[in-house]
């Protein structure tokens, strides 16, 4: 995500950058921007689209994040192509270290249940922080290491690591809540597999490399100018997304729709099966539904007592079988 210093020749002491990298980069940003507006437009209830929990949708954010992870890691084998540089090395990680953090702060202000605390970049970060050393490690124990951070997670975890102090290794039987947790297994192996990929390219030739098409000219600036991108593009997005909920009018079948999607997400983190979920979101929705919250596009106070009440007679159903310890918030 961050500049990665991909570089293609040295040119005054300086390598220079590898256009084709940052064409994908640029492909990715746009890939990334779509997605997070799906989500603002989900998050303002102006979509019922699940972007949080449809397979599709999460299919599409994985391949995205590990498709700059990867890039990452490649960029950062090609930009050690001239020797270790570590004033550039510490110039990027600052860089780095102070986006990450401007995110959290920014997220915790925002969504103060579900702020960004182990992102893509703080990811990037640690990464980056290891990266001097795995890049030491012969290319065959790589791709071993790449293939235990992918597996672990799915085969052992421990409520050891359960909350935020761990939540950044991926190991805990609850995850945090957290609107983007990317955390070191299994988020660690696409990074270790551009490490390795970025071998190849660094016996490239300039002559090799053919020249890029005007047409692809304005991803090659993107991709050079990813952090800023990065920092940028939500808080417009959101921004955006936020305006056209003050100017379109209220969908009640939307908000609906909407409320059952967040309530599926919610009960589900706390262990309820899918069908347990569908049925019990389904019984609160359909409790509330002559009281007129769904004309309201943000969450009433004065609806609360209904939805509580809602959710204790839902859970009292004999055939729902649901435990009262799951109940989702009725904070909406």
């Amino acid at each position: 995500m961050a500049d990665s210093l991909p570089r293609k020749e040295c040119v005054g002491g300086r390598p220079q950058r590898l256009p084709l990298i940052d064409v994908a980069r640029g492909i990715l940003l746009l890939a990334m921007a779509s997605y997070h507006f799906s989500w603002d437009l989900a998050n303002v209830r102006l979509v019922s689209w699940g972007v949080a929990t449809d397979p599709l949708w999460r299919a599409y954010a994985i391949a995205i994040a590990g498709s700059f992870l990867f890039l990452s890691g490649l960029s950062f084998r090609l930009a050690e192509r001239g020797g270790f540089d570590p004033l550039r090395y510490g110039t990027r990680l600052v860089r780095l270290a102070l986006a990450a953090v401007a995110v959290s702060v920014a997220t915790y202000l925002v969504f103060p249940d579900a702020w960004v605390f182990f992102g893509i970049l703080h990811m990037m970060l640690l990464a980056s922080l290891l990266a001097p050393l795995l890049m030491r490690l012969p290319n065959a124990l790589l791709v071993l290491l790449a293939a235990i951070a992918l597996a672990l997670p799915q085969l052992w975890r421990s409520s050891a690591f359960d909350g935020l102090t761990w939540g950044f290794l991926g190991l805990a039987e609850t995850p945090p809540v957290s609107n983007d947790l990317v955390p070191l297994f299994p988020w660690v192996a696409p990074y270790i597999l551009g490490l390795v990929a970025g071998g190849p390219l660094l016996r490239l030739k300039t002559q090799q490399v053919r020249p890029l098409s005007r047409g692809l000219r304005g991803l090659t600036w993107l991709g050079r100018h990813s952090l800023a991108f990065y920092m940028l593009h939500q808080p417009l997005l959101y921004g955006l997304a936020v305006g056209l909920a003050a100017l379109i009018p209220v969908d009640p079948a939307m908000q609906r729709a909407s409320f059952i999607t967040d309530c599926r997400t919610e009960y589900e983190h706390h262990g309820a099966t899918p069908e347990m979920s569908e049925r019990f979101c389904g019984c609160v929705a359909t409790s509330v539904d002559d009281t007129g919250i769904w004309a309201q596009r943000d969450g009433d106070p004065a609806f609360e007592p209904l939805l509580a009440t809602a959710v204790q007679a839902c859970q009292a159903q004999p055939s729902d079988d649901l435990s009262g310890s799951l109940a989702p918030s009725t904070d909406d």
